[in-house]
């Protein structure tokens, strides 16, 4: 067994549960069945979702517009290109995705969310290893 490989660039910062971390969206469509989901882990160009119920047909290479992401009290809004599923799209698994911000001031809350996500590491960082928090 391969041991798990991290795709991103930019470090990984884990969320925990009481993070108050999640993202909603429409589901096949912005204007679709609404989801609300936790947010797992975050980085300047991507961030993974576990899937509180099945999402028939997400696959790598499905997009998610429009969707809002909530980390703490800040809130942005974004595209995401869905890169992997992991096991499959059902309650439990995890899907990660690309980042596309919609707007400036998105591209700026991105920031500020990972810039206090890395305020609060309180050991160094060895990059491709994930932050908890």
């Amino acid at each position: 067994m391969r041991p798990p490989v991290n795709r991103r660039y930019h470090d990984r910062h884990v969320l925990t549960p009481d993070a108050a971390a999640c993202v909603e969206f429409g589901y096949p469509t912005p204007q679709g069945h609404p989801c609300k989901m936790q947010l797992r882990d975050v980085s300047a160009s991507g961030l993974s979702v576990v899937l509180s119920h099945e999402l028939p047909g997400l696959e790598a290479g499905s997009r998610i517009d429009g969707a809002v992401l909530t980390v703490g009290e800040r809130v942005f809004r974004a595209d995401l290109l869905v890169m992997h599923v992991t096991p499959e799209p059902t309650q439990g698994g995890v899907f990660g995705a690309l980042v596309y911000p919609e707007r400036d001031r998105d591209i700026l809350t991105l920031r500020k969310v990972i810039t206090e996500l890395e305020g609060r590491e309180a050991t160094p960082q060895v990059r491709g290893r994930t932050r908890r928090f």
